[in-house]
């Protein structure tokens, strides 16, 4: 596994306006799954102030680079369900769910 922070973008007066952190992992075959190399984003996050203006879209872009770079043939991540602006970002970049984790409170 590799981890690779992806580049900030700064504002104007030279502040990082985001930043992401994203990780290659190579996924080992077994006899229930593929082996795959990945690019795993594990988080995203952009100053309230720079929302929506492109800052997220870049920091994405740049992992995508990172896997790229890398041979990785996926970029995953996960999003919380009640994050509903974080969910229409990636549906609107082109992500589509691959599995639902369900919850119960006991």
């Amino acid at each position: 596994m590799h981890q690779s922070p992806c580049s900030s973008p700064t504002g104007t007066e030279g502040k990082a306006l985001g930043y992401a952190l994203a990780r290659v992992k190579n996924r080992p075959g077994s006899a229930l799954t593929c082996s795959d190399v990945i690019v795993s984003l594990d988080q995203i996050a952009v100053v309230t102030d720079a929302a929506r203006t492109g800052v997220g879209a870049a920091l994405l872009e740049a992992a995508r680079e990172v896997g790229r770079a890398a041979g990785c043939r996926r970029l995953v991540t996960d999003v919380w369900y009640f994050n509903e602006g974080a969910r229409a970002f990636y549906q609107a970049a082109g992500f589509s769910p691959t599995n639902v984790l369900l919850d119960q409170q006991l």
